[in-house]
C-alpha cells in the first residue's frame, strides 16, 4: 500500500495532463492536424519500442540479479554503452531516412522532434526503470511527474507561440527529456564508474529484452496500421476522433501502469525468492486489487462518455469520439490485463519470445476487423475492432501462459467486483440527466460513493477486514496522541 500511495501523485499527474492534452490539442489544432499528430505519435511509439524498449526492460529485470551478485557497476556500464550506441544509431538512421525521401518541411520538423523526444526519453527511462526495480517508488514517481509537466507545458508553448502544429507536443517532450537527462546523468555516470562493459552481458540483455520489445512492437504496429487504415477509409477527422477517444480512455492505462510500478515488482520478487506458490498467492492479490480499481472505472467512463467528450474534446470531434469511447474503454481494460497480468507468466519464465508469437493472433484479428468495420462505421468501427482483438488476446495469452506458469483467475473476487459495479451503474443511471461539468461531477461523485458502499457490503477484496484494521490502527494513534497532549510532559519524559 505504501508503494501504491507513493505512485499516486504520478497517476494523478498523468490523468490531469492526459485530459488536458486532449482538451488543448483538439482545440488548438484542426481535426486534420490532430489526426496527423495521432499518426506521428503512434509511429514514434512503435519506433521507440523497436529500438529502445529491450534495453529498458533489461535495466529493470536484471537489476536485482546484478545487485545480488555485487556486479552493479558492470551492469550500469554495459547499459550506458548500449544507450550511447542506440541513441547515436537512431539519430543517424533518422537523418538518412529524411535525406533519402526528401520530405516536406512540416514532415521533417515532425520527424526530427519526434526522434529527439524518443532518444531523450530512452536515456532517462534507463534511470527510471532502475528506480522501479530498486523499489525507489517515490523518486520514480516524482521524476516522471516532472517530465510530464514540463513536456505538456512546453508543448502548449511551442504550439501557441511558435505555431509548430503537430510537431509542438514532440518539441515539448524533447525539451523535457533534455532537462531530465541533465538531472539524471551525474547519478548514472557515478554508478558506472569503475565498471567494465561486457559484450556477453549485453547479448544476455538483448536475448531477454528483444523478444519482449518485439511483442510490444507487434501490438503497437497493429495499432499504428489500424490508424492508417482508419485514416484511409474514413479520413483524418475520424482518426482524430478515434485518437481523442483513445486518450479519454487513458485512466485505464494509468491504473495498470500504477499497478505495474507498485505491485508487479513484488510479484517478481516473490517468484525469484520464494517460488511458484508464493508468486501465485501474490498474483491472486494483485489481480483482485487491480480489478477492483479498473472495472468500476471502465463502467464509469462508459456511462459518462457523452458528457466527458463534449467537455474535453473539440467541437469537430466530440460527437464521434463519444460513440467510440465505450468500446475503447473496455478494449483498454482487457489490454491492461493482457499486458500487466497474463503476460507476467512469460516474463517470470523468461519466455518472452513465445509471448511475441502469441501476440500475432490478436494483431491479425484487429487488422481484419478494422478493414471490415472502419470504412463503414469510422472511429466507432475501429474502436469495436480494438475491443474484439483485445478479447481474443486475453484468451490466447491466458491459455498459452498456463503451460508456463498458471496465474490464477479469482472468480469469486470478479463476481463481487462486477456486482458492485452494476450497483454503481444503476445508481448513476437513476440520476436525472444533467449535462456539462455539473452533471459529470454529480455522476462521478454518486458513482464513487455507491461503489465504495457496495464494495464494503460485498466485502470486495476483503475490504471490511482491511478497513477495520486501518480504523483500529488510527484509533490507537489518536488515543496515544491525546494521551500525550493531556499528560504532564515531565511525567511523559520520565516514563
Amino acid at each position: 500500500m505504501k508503494r501504491l500511495f507513493s505512485v499516486a501523485p504520478l497517476q494523478i499527474a498523468q490523468a490531469l495532463i492526459g485530459f488536458g492534452a486532449i482538451a488543448a490539442f483538439t482545440r488548438l489544432m484542426s481535426p486534420e492536424e490532430f489526426g496527423r499528430y495521432a499518426l506521428a505519435l503512434s509511429a514514434s511509439m512503435l519506433a521507440h519500442t523497436l529500438a529502445f524498449t529491450w534495453a529498458e526492460a533489461a535495466a529493470y529485470r536484471f537489476f536485482a540479479a546484478a545487485k545480488a551478485e555485487g556486479r552493479l557497476k558492470p551492469h550500469f556500464a554495459t547499459l550506458l554503452a548500449l544507450c550511447v550506441a542506440l541513441a547515436l544509431g537512431a539519430v543517424a538512421l533518422t537523418a538518412v531516412l529524411l535525406f533519402a525521401v526528401g520530405a516536406q518541411r512540416e514532415l521533417v520538423a515532425l520527424t526530427l522532434f519526434a526522434a529527439g523526444a524518443a532518444v531523450f526519453r530512452f536515456l532517462t527511462r534507463i534511470v527510471r526503470e532502475t528506480e522501479r526495480a530498486a523499489l525507489e517508488v517515490r523518486r520514480y514517481a516524482a521524476a516522471e511527474s516532472v517530465y510530464l509537466a514540463i513536456g505538456f507545458a512546453a508543448g502548449i508553448g511551442f504550439l501557441t507561440v511558435f505555431d509548430l502544429g503537430p510537431a509542438a507536443p514532440f518539441a515539448g517532450l524533447m525539451l523535457a527529456g533534455a532537462i531530465m537527462l541533465a538531472l539524471d546523468a551525474p547519478r548514472l555516470f557515478a554508478r558506472t564508474k569503475g565498471g567494465e562493459v561486457s559484450i556477453d552481458r549485453a547479448y544476455h540483455y538483448a536475448a531477454y529484452g528483444a523478444p519482449l520489445a518485439l511483442a510490444l512492437a507487434i501490438d503497437l504496429g497493429v495499432q499504428t496500421l489500424a490508424r492508417f487504415i482508419l485514416a484511409h477509409g474514413a479520413g483524418p477527422a475520424s482518426l482524430g476522433a478515434y485518437a481523442a477517444a483513445f486518450g479519454l480512455a487513458r485512466p485505464l492505462d494509468i491504473i495498470f501502469l500504477w499497478a505495474g510500478a507498485a505491485l508487479m515488482p513484488a510479484l517478481m520478487a516473490a517468484y525469484d525468492e520464494k517460488g511458484a506458490q508464493a508468486a501465485r498467492a501474490e498474483a491472486r492479490r494483485v489481480f483482485a486489487l487491480v480489478a477492483a480499481m479498473a472495472i468500476p472505472v471502465s463502467v464509469g467512463l462508459a456511462l459518462v462518455a457523452p458528457d466527458l467528450a463534449s467537455m474535453l474534446v473539440g467541437a469537430g470531434l466530440s460527437a464521434e469520439a463519444a460513440k467510440a469511447l465505450p468500446w475503447l474503454v473496455f478494449a483498454a481494460l482487457l489490454s491492461g490485463f493482457n499486458l500487466y497480468y497474463w503476460s507476467e507468466a512469460f516474463q517470470l519464465r523468461r519466455r518472452t519470445g513465445l509471448r511475441a508469437a502469441v501476440m500475432l493472433i490478436p494483431g491479425a484479428a484487429q487488422i481484419a476487423l478494422t478493414l471490415w468495420l472502419a470504412p463503414r462505421y469510422g472511429a466507432v468501427g475501429a474502436a469495436m475492432a480494438g475491443c474484439g482483438a483485445a478479447a481474443v488476446g486475453a484468451v490466447a495469452l491466458a491459455r498459452a501462459g498456463r503451460g508456463l506458469k498458471a496465474l490464477p483467475l479469482p472468480i469469486g473476487a470478479l463476481v463481487r467486483i462486477a456486482a458492485a459495479s452494476a450497483i454503481m451503474a444503476s445508481a448513476v443511471l437513476a440520476l436525472p440527466p444533467i449535462h456539462g461539468a455539473a452533471g459529470l461531477g454529480l455522476d462521478s461523485a454518486i458513482g464513487a460513493i455507491t461503489y465504495f458502499a457496495a464494495a464494503i457490503a460485498l466485502d470486495v477484496g476483503g475490504v471490511r477486514a482491511r478497513a477495520t484494521a486501518l480504523s483500529q490502527a488510527l484509533l490507537v494513534r489518536l488515543r496515544a496522541r491525546l494521551h500525550f497532549l493531556f499528560t504532564d510532559q515531565t511525567d511523559v519524559r520520565a516514563r
